[in-house]
């Protein structure tokens, strides 16, 4: 019973993840802070209300993790490389970082922005449960899909709206998948 309940999050998993991404500006806006700073309690309380106050604080904590840094320059998979070429994030230490294991490639880097990112999640949940070590194939597979969503958006009309919604849907999938492994 209680994941058939876990469905009825879904959906505040997908919109909280496109309120992070910029999508409703006239709900964000006029919040203090970032739209995160709001969204990471909310979905930390409602996994730690559905599967325990552990996994709701790992929720929290790690989508602020996962969110808090960008993904502005990869996200577009080299399709605006061009408008992108003088942008100031270039000089930033963590994409420079980024770039440096990405081999050039758009696709790449956003696999390693989401992988290493989410990385904490399945790392905490499965040192609890005494089994660290699959965590990094969870990692990986988060990074695969979340690519995909990405690239996904650029076969639709949808754009950020999908791709960020779709990411939303695998992070409660992922928590899912979490429990039950």
């Amino acid at each position: 019973m209680q994941i058939l309940l876990w469905f009825l999050a879904l959906p505040v998993f997908m919109l909280a993840n496109r309120f992070c991404g910029g999508g409703w500006p006239r709900l964000s806006d006029p919040l203090p802070g970032r739209a995160l700073y709001w969204v990471s309690p909310v979905l930390g309380l409602i996994a730690g209300l559905f599967w325990g106050w552990q996994l709701g604080v790992i929720v929290g904590v790690g989508f602020w993790l996962w969110r808090m840094t960008g993904w502005g320059l990869w996200f577009d998979l080299h399709r605006d490389d061009e408008e992108q070429k003088n942008d100031k994030r270039h000089d930033d230490l963590f994409v420079k970082a980024i770039n440096a294991i990405s081999f050039g490639s758009d696709y790449v880097a956003l696999f390693w922005r989401h992988a290493l990112f989410f990385l904490p999640v399945p790392l905490a949940w499965f040192f609890l449960a005494g089994n660290p070590f699959v965590a990094p194939l969870y990692a990986v597979a988060f990074g695969v899909l979340a690519v995909g969503a990405y690239e996904l958006r650029w076969h639709t009309s949808l754009g950020n709206t999908l791709s960020e919604m779709l990411v939303g849907g695998l992070w409660w999938l992922f928590i899912a998948f979490l429990l039950i492994s």
